[in-house]
């Protein structure tokens, strides 16, 4: 999605200069810029960063300016259906190919013949028709037909990822490290890895967004940079923009940036990474954006020494720039209106907005977030509450859900935004992540944030037992817990709940009782993430591993962007790595704490903009009630847009080829032996042999991908009662 909004006189009569007030900026046609949203990235709303920053510029004068959601616009070039329908002959052929094939196949066929059984039970119109799927305001609303999307969804990763280094994707996100490592200097400088992750995206950018580009000499063209899963594509469209835009000053920022910046092990990496790029803006942009604009605006162009003055601002000439954290008081609203909001992939929009900025808490020993220097976060920052009621009667122009992007809240700022709010005639509806303060009870806190229009609370409650919460310094006593969940619970506010197992000293009966905490209280909260502890270098923990019993441990040799680190503890002497799942946790545990099964960004997912919509439809149940038994209960979708279909493949077991799980096994390895994990390690083990024994199976293609080997001897091409109670009985299975 492009947005130009050209504010002010028109380029072709441009308003004569005016004096301009330090600060105050230029309205010049010389000083138009560009800011990009890359892929890949969540596509059911929008990011607030680009609207923040915008908002700043036209403040302080800077009015000529277009937006492009890239990722957004990227997933609808290729939801078209000629692109999706030539996209799904592209799989059937590359599974024909593998599977005629006289040879015996390698584990890269192995895992694209996999990934290419995603195309059966599809259309050319199922992209198209499950994005219509998510924007109507009845068929979302509808768990069976909204599933179906998100069926498509799924398999439509699989089918993006045929044309990716294997494992890089991962739904709509990236793996940190796949044969792409996005921890490592050599893959991220190296434009032939970069561009193969991208190479999904090529089409669009030749055909959308290279004309952009063109449509105006940018001054400056920006690129918000927050998740990883962004990274790569990023950098391989700041290629494209140096081609055809050779004069124009590139800056790179976000909170991605950040990380890159901050995780260096070698100050000069940011450079080789971001190699495209004139500036780097690693903390927060608005400050940053309008000095760059009014260097450009005064004749700054790009490799001279006029950036090298601007708070925040990295040039190769000056690398180590001052982070200051600005006022949020003073800023300028965000700019919601640079975005067309229909688009999103959502019935209604759902609008991102930050009151406040950083923890006012700031102690947990685990957090790494963001520039931090000598807290695990940056300084907490409130905007007044007349500012902010302001800024929401603006976002409400553009819809009435909102999801509060803070870290948290202070007690006092949450109340007097709450009784604001609820005396406003602004009917909101909003989301946020809080701590689980003690006073809520005490304080009737659930009853003034429903009444402020707070549909759920996100906590992140972390361990279920008071060692490891005093040890992760969480300020919360676990017995109050309950007692606060109530409080909500009473007012109709759902919770979400956030933790992890695995913490330095934590035992297996410990880990096991952060899942037994939710079981036994499981009337209180929807929905729930219990992850694995991974330790980062800027944490509490890793400046003061003794105090924890850990020591650090060096990291493979490739990963020279430090995400994370590898510790032992001192009283085992085992050692621990990145792990995606708890080895001590029994499947049961797992599956019990997950009451959808869906993640982000879809419903039930942690913060999703669906889920948020979901809460505010249905209430805390998060999923409409179901109709008692014998009333005709609606089970079946009221548009199918995936079938199921069973598929002949000419190996003995589909389950013995090689999937993505066995390269992450081997990425694993490789790590934890110091071996090279760059994108040039891989080609031996791809190379080699897979796993597949000869011979044929039927495979059934469930909704969302999933392989499920069928009987023998059975004709699943007939349609009658028996067929249909084995795919029903296998589907269950497989769920299950």
């Amino acid at each position: 999605m492009s947005v130009f909004v050209p504010l002010g006189m028109p380029p072709s009569a441009p308003e004569p200069d005016r004096a301009r007030q330090p600060g105050q900026g230029r309205a010049t046609a010389d000083t138009a810029y560009l800011l990009v949203n890359p892929p890949v990235t969540d596509p059911t709303t929008a990011y607030h960063s680009i609207p923040y920053l915008v908002g700043a510029a036209r403040e302080a004068g800077h009015t000529v300016y277009g937006c492009v959601d890239a990722n957004l616009d990227a997933f609808e070039y290729l939801a078209d259906p000629e692109r999706f329908g030539a996209s799904l002959e592209a799989a059937r052929r590359t599974r024909a190919e593998i599977g005629g094939r006289q040879a015996a196949p390698r584990r890269h066929d192995e895992i694209r013949f996999r990934q290419s059984l995603a195309a059966e039970g599809l259309t050319a119109t199922s992209a198209r028709d499950a994005i219509g799927v998510f924007k109507d305001p009845e068929l979302f609303y509808h768990p069976p037909t909204y599933a179906q999307a998100v069926a498509v969804m799924s398999r439509w990763w699989d089918l993006l990822a045929l044309e990716m280094p294997p494992g890089s994707a991962d739904g709509f996100s990236m793996r940190a490290k796949s044969t792409v490592n996005l921890c490592s200097t050599a893959d991220l400088s190296d434009p032939a890895a970069v561009a193969a992750v991208a190479r999904p995206f090529e089409g669009y950018f030749a055909d959308e967004f290279v004309p952009r580009l063109r449509e105006r000499p940018w001054a400056m063209v920006g690129l918000s940079v927050n998740y990883t899963s962004q990274l790569p594509v990023a950098l391989r469209m700041a290629r494209l923009i140096r081609t055809v835009l050779p004069d124009t000053v590139i800056v790179f920022g976000g909170t991605e940036v950040g990380d890159v910046v901050k995780y260096a092990a070698d100050p000069s990496a940011p450079w080789q990474v971001f190699q495209d790029a004139d500036l780097i803006v690693p903390g927060e942009g608005e400050t940053a954006l309008i000095g760059i604009l009014d260097a450009i605006g005064d004749g700054a162009v790009r490799g001279g020494a006029a950036f090298d003055g601007i708070g925040g601002v990295m040039t190769r000439s000056r690398p180590d720039p001052v982070i200051a954290y600005g006022s949020v008081a003073a800023l300028a609203g965000p700019a919601y209106d640079v975005w067309d909001w229909e688009r999103y992939w959502a019935p209604e929009p759902v609008i991102l907005y930050s009151p406040t900025r950083g923890c006012y808490w700031n102690k947990c020993t685990f957090c790494d977030y963001g520039l931090n220097t000598d807290r695990p976060t940056s300084p907490s920052r409130e905007r007044p509450v007349a500012a902010v009621l302001e800024d929401l009667r603006e976002a409400s122009r553009f819809g009435r859900t909102l999801y509060f992007a803070v870290d948290a809240m202070s007690p006092r700022y949450l109340r007097a935004l709450a009784a604001a709010l609820a005396e406003s005639p602004l009917d909101l509806r909003w989301s946020a992540e809080l701590r689980l303060e003690r006073t809520f009870p005490e304080r009737a806190v659930g009853e003034l944030l429903a009444a402020s229009g707070c549909v759920a609370v996100s906590f992140g409650y972390e361990s279920g037992t008071q060692r490891v919460l005093d040890l992760i310094d969480k300020g919360v006593k676990i017995d109050l817990v309950p007692d606060v969940l109530a409080e909500l619970a009473r007012n109709g506010i759902a919770a979400q709940m956030m933790g992890f197992t695995g913490f330095p000293t934590e035992t297996r009966a410990e880990a096991l009782a952060t899942y037994e905490f939710l079981q036994d209280h499981e009337k209180l909260w929807t929905t729930s993430g219990i992850g694995v502890f991974s330790l980062t270098p800027g944490s509490i923990v890793a400046k003061d591993p003794g105090r924890f019993g850990v020591e650090l441990m060096p990291l493979s040799a490739s990963d020279d962007i430090r995400r994370y680190v590898p510790w032992r503890d001192q009283h085992t002497g085992e050692v621990h790595w990145p792990v995606p799942e708890d080895p001590r946790i029994p499947r049961e545990y797992i599956a019990s704490n997950r009451k959808v099964s869906f993640d982000r960004p879809f419903v039930g997912g942690i913060d999703s903009a669906h889920s948020l919509l979901y809460f505010a439809r249905f209430g805390r149940g998060l999923l409409p009630d179901a109709p008692p038994e014998g009333t005709g209960r609606e089970e079946e979708p009221r548009v199918r847009l995936v079938e199921e279909p069973v598929v002949s493949v000419p190996f003995a077991s589909v389950e013995g080829l090689t999937g993505v799980d066995d390269l992450m096994a081997e990425v694993g390895r490789r790590s934890r032996e110091h071996l090279d994990t760059t994108s040039a390690a891989y080609g031996d083990w791809l190379d080699g042999a897979g796993t597949a024994r000869p011979g044929t199976c039927g495979v059934l293609v469930l909704a969302h991908g999933e392989l499920v080997e069928v009987p023998a001897g059975v004709d699943f091409g007939a349609d009658n009662a028996m067929t249909r109670a084995l795919r029903l009985m296998l589907a269950t299975q497989a769920r299950t």
